[in-house]
């Protein structure tokens, strides 16, 4: 919905630029919430700008003019992730409704059952010395216990173990730049693009690519060793490396001592994921 420029008499429009007029409002106490932090990301360079606004409170701000995804993060309060389209020479009215989150505690079992792995799993505690470097390696003696296979099967299952939700978009738009389809694109080339969009950004918008993606980036299992810990606890001068034979490492607690390090090195996926971290002297 467009106002008239008069919402924003001290941001001037000009021909390239736009007005968002926020007010915002949300559904606790009234006192609850003292300000969110709206993050405007322009779809076509990526570029991002970002304000704390206050609830209740007539906000104006400036933007060149586009398409933007916009999410909204408060404190106690749902994300808020839409699309704006911003006019030149316009002002655009955006309010939003934040309602209380719903979001349940991470846990361990839930982490694991992302990853298809549903059987039950007996954690022990990791501890990194001082000045020493432990490395997670499936083919060591010493962690044999400790991991369990991941099966990247498809598609579907690549984005749920290490892709990026659709939620996160805002809308039906890719997060990249459209496929370049032309007749001397092969289907070989177009899958393999695709399949960067539909696992890290917003399958909707390949979706036709699926069975594609899946025969040729797919065609066989991918297979990457998962590490669970329960308390990881990396000491003074301590070095904890995660890398190729050691893909994916999930703990419920990572405590880092502030002159320690967690090295990622290697390629193919790397998946870090504690449920909860401390740091320490």
């Amino acid at each position: 919905m467009n106002t008239s420029l008069d919402t924003c008499p001290h941001h001037p429009i000009t021909s390239t630029s736009s007005g968002v007029s926020i007010e915002w409002n949300h559904t606790l106490e009234s006192q609850a919430v003292d300000r969110a932090l709206f993050v405007f990301t322009d779809v076509a360079t990526g570029n991002q700008t970002r304000y704390e606004v206050m609830p209740r409170i007539h906000t104006c701000l400036s933007l060149i003019a586009g398409l933007y995804r916009v999410a909204v993060f408060a404190k106690g309060l749902e994300i808020h992730r839409s699309l704006v389209q911003l006019q030149a020479g316009s002002v655009t009215a955006f309010k939003p409704v934040l309602n209380p989150s719903s979001q349940e505690p991470k846990t361990l079992r839930g982490i694991l059952t992302r990853f298809d792995i549903n059987q039950p799993i007996k954690t022990r505690d990791l501890e990194v010395p001082k000045n020493s470097t432990v490395v997670l390696d499936m083919q060591s003696q010493e962690f044999k216990s400790d991991w369990k296979l991941v099966e990247i099967k498809d598609a579907a299952s690549a984005k749920r173990i290490i892709g990026n939700s659709d939620d996160l978009w805002g809308g039906n738009v890719p997060r990249k730049a459209p496929l370049p389809l032309s007749t001397k694109t092969s289907p070989e080339e177009v899958a393999r693009q695709a399949a960067h969009e539909y696992v890290y950004g917003n399958s909707a918008t390949v979706q036709q690519w699926a069975k594609v993606i899946d025969d040729v980036v797919f065609d066989e299992v991918w297979k990457f060793p998962i590490f669970v810990w329960g308390t990881v606890t990396v000491n003074a001068g301590g070095v904890l490396v995660i890398g190729d034979r050691g893909n994916f490492f999930v703990c419920d607690r990572l405590r880092m001592h502030v002159a320690s390090t967690l090295l990622i090195r290697g390629s193919g996926p790397i998946h870090v994921e504690p449920i909860s971290f401390e740091s320490f002297c």
